[in-house]
């Protein structure tokens, strides 16, 4: 399978353009903040939990495959967690720019991601993507929510500090991974078209991707960007290239499918995830470089993903 580079960039351009939209609706406060935080709360508890669950209940669920999966996209994500504590050792950054250099070298806007396996290869590509996020989604979570409460109880007060237990108790709530094990559930006792349940869910996740991007452009703010040039380019130099890169090369000892290849070499080079400003600050990491992290791998992605997609193929 060959991928032109114009295929691609008219493959994943209405995805940025939904993004795009979204930015400018909120800037020009056609909708207002309000209406931007209603519609989070309705994807992040409603619409993406739906997909999820359709989506992986109704996948063939096979240890073997996961696990391939699995010492695939993890390689890529541990390699850059470890170069991003080594880069920001060797350059002396404080534990809260080092966090923010580890998220945006290490996680993933997995919805960006899904979005653009859909459009590139259907039904495939997404049952390939959930099967991926099935995988990141809890794992990412608690690997980077640890790293961050160990690097940064130095650097608050004892009546501040993050409690690793409490944040661990936030994350089993997490709605996107207790639908994750409720799919896996459902996809191991083989219930794949359960009446009303599937098809409700079904419906609502039609929805999920077109009004989540509209989300994630809202939420990318480009005033009062942070100008730390050093970790900038170190988290967008693992994230675009040395993430996917890694990915690609692991994914060579197995005996993938193009489309898989692709698939998983798309979740290694898409742009950090946006949460990832919330977690910042929710923590006491430095979330004004985070919000700057966001911004410009975002912006260098809509390049970057249609060179990396050619250069592969």
């Amino acid at each position: 399978m060959s991928l032109a580079f114009t295929d691609v960039v008219f493959a994943i351009a209405p995805i940025f353009m939904l993004m795009i939209i979204g930015n400018l609706l909120r800037r020009n406060q056609i909708l207002d903040d309000a209406f931007w935080n209603l519609n989070d709360k309705l994807v992040y508890w409603i619409l993406m939990p739906a997909l999820l669950f359709n989506e992986i209940s109704q996948i063939h669920f096979s240890p073997a495959l996961f696990g391939s999966y699995a010492m695939v996209i993890l390689s890529g994500f541990f390699a850059v967690i470890l170069l991003s504590i080594l880069l920001s050792k060797v350059c002396a950054y404080s534990g809260a720019i080092s966090s923010s250099v580890m998220q945006g070298a290490a996680r993933h806007n997995a919805f960006i991601a899904l979005a653009i396996s859909g459009s590139l290869f259907g039904a495939k590509g997404l049952a390939i993507g959930t099967s991926l996020m099935a995988i990141l989604i809890p794992i990412v979570n608690v690997v980077i929510v640890t790293f961050m409460v160990i690097v940064l109880q130095d650097e608050k007060p004892n009546n501040a500090k993050p409690r690793l237990t409490g944040v661990v108790a936030e994350l089993a709530k997490n709605p996107l991974i207790l639908s994750i094990i409720v799919g896996i559930v459902f996809s191991v006792a083989n219930a794949k078209d359960v009446p009303i349940i599937h098809e409700t869910t079904r419906l609502l996740g039609l929805g999920a991707i077109p009004v989540l991007l509209l989300g994630l452009g809202a939420n990318i703010r480009i005033r009062n960007l942070s100008i730390k040039i050093s970790p900038l380019i170190i988290s967008c130099v693992l994230k675009l290239a040395i993430f996917p890169l890694i990915v690609y090369l692991v994914s060579d000892y197995f005996e993938f499918s193009v489309t898989e290849k692709i698939v998983m070499v798309i979740f290694g080079c898409v742009p950090t995830a946006v949460s990832s400003y919330t977690l910042a600050k929710q923590l006491g990491g430095e979330a004004e470089l985070m919000t700057s992290i966001i911004t410009l791998q975002t912006a260098l992605s809509f390049i970057t993903i249609p060179l990396i997609l050619v250069l592969i193929t």
